[in-house]
């Protein structure tokens, strides 16, 4: 079974499509091809399109039609794609190879993320949030198969039969968090944080929490790194640092490399996740929280419902009210202030990352989807 995963958006070294997907396939003897907009994937193990530094040159509109010339140009058996503008593209391919399986990889809810987009008009956001939910219709409709990262996202494909979908959770891949997992930084900050930094993530709920706690003569370390929403996002976040007097106590990163992350999470004693509660974060399940567990530490984290399914309060962390900075405050301070309850939430959360939610647990049943579409193909 030869398979081809695609990107026009996303690095060859994307988390979810590299690390937990492809390599994982190639180390299980599969043959694997990467359509992306790099080179940059393993060729011991994933093999890069001669096709790539092409569809990296090109504008983004563009890559979508050398994308389709790329798989058509391919032998893969399975074609396993990650970008919702790639709906059109997959529908073609499988209207021209018929006998091949194409699967679309939903990794958001991006209807809802729609709705949130800064860089769209307002008057347009519920226009494109509709065209992206008949998209989803349409490819739920004549795909071979559909691969959610949470059970939220799969409710949105009712319709498609539950032979052609499957949840794929963004679980770690202990391989890549094992080593170095007992070498920590003498110098750890107490918080750390990684993802996404804007209003939707919270992470002005938790700054309102430091001031809040300067007040009371505690002034914790904090790691935070991620994308914000452009420039004017960044400027924003830096400037409230500064005007609640956060500046000596507050490292602020943007984006790193996947391969730097269980570092980087290691240098802070416990993991941040403060989502707000908007549709999107409503379905999906943060990544980051396993990510902070594999490296051992204990999470803090907005009792939204994707987060309960997997954080028990005070058994591998803490919940706290979303919008809450005084919620917040306390639970920051709790677990400050009792380091050997933290540290013991933190070895269960690892223990249970590394014996149940993780990729190597998962993988097998990709193999099994990828087998159940294809026989149900054309």
């Amino acid at each position: 079974m030869r398979i081809c995963h695609i990107t026009t958006v996303h690095s060859a070294r994307d988390a979810r499509i590299f690390y937990r997907m492809c390599r994982a396939l190639a180390q299980r003897g599969f043959p694997v091809e990467i359509i992306a907009p790099d080179g940059t994937a393993e060729t011991s193990s994933v093999r890069p399109s001669p096709w790539n530094a092409v569809i990296a040159r090109a504008g983004r509109i563009r890559r979508i039609t050398l994308a389709l010339r790329a798989a058509l140009a391919g032998t893969a058996d399975i074609y396993h794609f990650h970008d919702p503008e790639l709906i059109p593209m997959g529908l073609l391919l499988k209207a021209l190879r018929p006998a091949k399986s194409v699967v679309y990889d939903v990794h958001e809810d991006y209807p809802s993320m729609m709705r949130e987009k800064y860089w769209i008009p307002k008057p347009l956001r519920s226009l494109v949030a509709g065209s992206v939910s008949l998209s989803n219709a349409l490819a739920g409709r004549w795909l071979d198969g559909i691969v959610t990262a949470d059970p939220g996202v799969k409710k949105d494909f009712q319709r498609t039969p539950t032979t052609k979908t499957l949840v794929y959770y963004n679980f770690p891949v202990l391989s890549h968090f094992e080593s170095g997992s007992e070498k920590h930084s003498e110098a750890r900050a107490d918080l750390v944080y990684i993802g996404g930094m804007s209003r939707r993530s919270g992470v002005f709920v938790l700054l309102d929490a430091l001031a809040l706690l300067a007040k009371q003569g505690v002034r914790p370390s904090v790691k935070l790194a991620g994308y914000t929403d452009g420039e004017a996002g960044c400027f924003e976040i830096e400037s409230a640092i500064r005007n609640l007097g956060l500046e000596k106590h507050v490292e602020l990163r943007g984006r790193m490399p996947y391969a730097q992350v269980p570092d980087w999470i290691r240098g802070g004693r416990i993991g941040l996740v403060t989502l707000q509660a908007i549709p999107k974060f409503m379905k999906n399940i943060p990544t980051k929280m396993f990510e902070y567990w594999a490296c051992g530490l204990p999470v803090i984290a907005s009792g939204l419902p994707p987060i309960r399914q997997f954080l028990s309060d005070r058994q591998n962390g803490v919940l706290f009210s979303p919008s809450s900075a005084e919620d917040l405050a306390r639970a920051i301070r709790f677990l400050m202030e009792h380091p050997d309850e933290a540290e013991s939430m933190g070895r269960f959360g690892q223990k249970q990352v590394f014996e149940d939610w993780n990729n190597e647990q998962q993988i097998n049943s990709l193999v099994r989807f990828y087998g159940e579409v294809s026989r149900n193909a054309y």
